[in-house]
């Protein structure tokens, strides 16, 4: 009796044993299936999200321009290509930038257009340019697939006479190593 007992109690063992590796296995596709749910599911938030910055970035750089645009010591920078007059050697075709700056509403705004694609983990750099002192740096930007970006910042130093951009291979510097690929003349406060 003692063995039937034995033996009974070992095919109930085996039975809910195969009955809980099914469950598990069971259980643990699902938790697969729904592990990749989750990953896909953050990288939709994530996506929504730089999406969303990015276009709360744009709206406040354009709210930036209006204010600055309206203010009532708009003074504003043309910037042209500094290789155009050499033999007609351009370094890129059809750049061109618009500096708008107000002291009185402490900021700057850049808006380029035109300009070429940075080659990845490039940059364009804004720099001012002062008499006596090396070139500060301003900004730093990444067009869009058209060319274009509006860059907010401060204004320049009231001893720059130059806006300056450069194309740099990288995100480190504290000096222009790239070539000047639109340059301007900043009017001093009270000119235009």
């Amino acid at each position: 009796m003692a063995v039937a007992a034995a033996l009974a109690a070992l095919i109930v063992l085996a039975e809910f044993s195969q009955l809980l590796t099914h469950r598990t296995s069971h259980y643990a596709r699902r938790m697969a299936a729904l592990n990749q749910t989750i990953q896909q599911l953050r990288r939709r938030i994530s996506s929504a999200e730089r999406r969303s910055a990015a276009v709360a970035e744009r709206n406040s750089a354009a709210e930036l321009l209006r204010r600055v645009v309206s203010a009532s010591d708009l003074r504003t920078v043309k910037l042209v290509d500094p290789t155009s007059g050499r033999n007609g050697d351009k370094v890129m075709d059809g750049a061109s930038g618009t500096l708008a700056i107000s002291n009185s509403q402490g900021a700057a705004v850049l808006e380029v257009a035109g300009i070429s694609p940075v080659a990845k983990g490039g940059v364009y750099r804004v720099w001012w340019q002062e008499k006596h002192r090396p070139d500060t740096l301003a900004a730093e930007f990444v067009p869009d697939q058209e060319g274009k970006a509006t860059v907010p910042m401060q204004p320049p130093p009231r001893t720059a006479s130059m806006v300056m951009i450069t194309c740099e291979p990288g995100t480190d510097g504290t000096k222009p190593t790239g070539l000047a690929v639109l340059k301007g003349r900043i009017p001093p406060e009270g000119k235009q």
